[in-house]
């Protein structure tokens, strides 16, 4: 019995086979930050907060080529596709007249993601909807079947490609991440984690048999982010020309 409870307790405490549950937690996170950077592809999947408003992400991406997914920012659903340079987002008739309304008066879209994504939003744009001409309605029902094609020349750009691109999407998710300690081990999806707690709720989950692979992520604002399915390939083809819309068309 009291060889079970050892072995029990050893099993708790397991160092793993890529040691990085031995080095301290700053190490344990540069590890998997770079894991996941040299992986040539990573499937993120989860929800947080930014402020009161709930995003979620579904994206894969992959490394140098680009990303295919859906962020969810309240009760709508965005389409994002980046493929080499070219960015392609798909969305609802609200998120139509909030791109066409800032189209209108230059301004860029507003965040709805932690700070530093500028992740677009469809707050404001119900006012938007109310005061649009004819043309714009035409546009609206046109790009609804659509994908509108942003490119790198566009002030829109940045806003939807740090999204599609693994050095900044994991830069914005662990921010804040602030001081970590160790918090015992935990199975995530059948891989044992080393977990790193800090204030706010944070979690961070490192994998320590393998590659350090970030497993998980607790963020401060709250919400849970899932990093799997590393190398796997993604497809990434561009829509047929005949279904995208050039927003440099329309913003002219």
């Amino acid at each position: 019995m009291a060889i079970a409870a050892v072995a029990a307790l050893a099993g708790c405490g397991s160092t793993g086979t890529n040691g990085v549950a031995k080095k301290g937690t700053g190490s344990i996170v540069a590890d998997a930050e770079d894991a996941v950077l040299n992986a040539s592809s990573v499937h993120i999947q989860g929800q947080f907060k930014s402020g009161n408003q709930p995003v979620a992400l579904d994206l894969r991406l992959e490394q140098d080529k680009g990303a295919s997914g859906t962020v969810t920012i309240g009760n709508e659903v965005i389409e994002l596709l980046r493929v080499g340079p070219d960015v392609y987002v798909k969305g609802d008739e609200e998120f139509y007249r909030s791109v066409l309304s800032r189209l209108g008066d230059g301004s860029p879209a507003p965040s709805a993601a932690p700070s530093g994504t500028g992740a677009p939003s469809a707050a404001g744009s119900a006012a938007a909807s109310g005061s649009s001409s004819a043309p714009d309605n035409i546009a609206v029902t046109a790009m609804q079947i659509n994908f509108l094609h942003i490119g790198p020349a566009d002030a829109q750009y940045q806003t939807f490609a740090s999204l599609t691109d693994p050095r900044q999407l994991l830069a914005q998710v662990m921010q804040g991440i602030g001081s970590l300690d160790k918090d015992g081990q935990k199975d995530i999806r059948g891989t044992k984690s080393i977990v790193l707690s800090g204030g706010k709720g944070t979690r961070v989950y490192v994998a320590i048999d393998g590659q350090p692979f970030l497993e998980r992520v607790l963020p401060p604002g709250g919400g849970t982010l899932d990093f799997m399915d590393y190398d796997q390939p993604v497809t990434l083809n561009p829509p047929p020309p005949g279904q995208v819309v050039d927003i440099a068309k329309i913003a002219k």
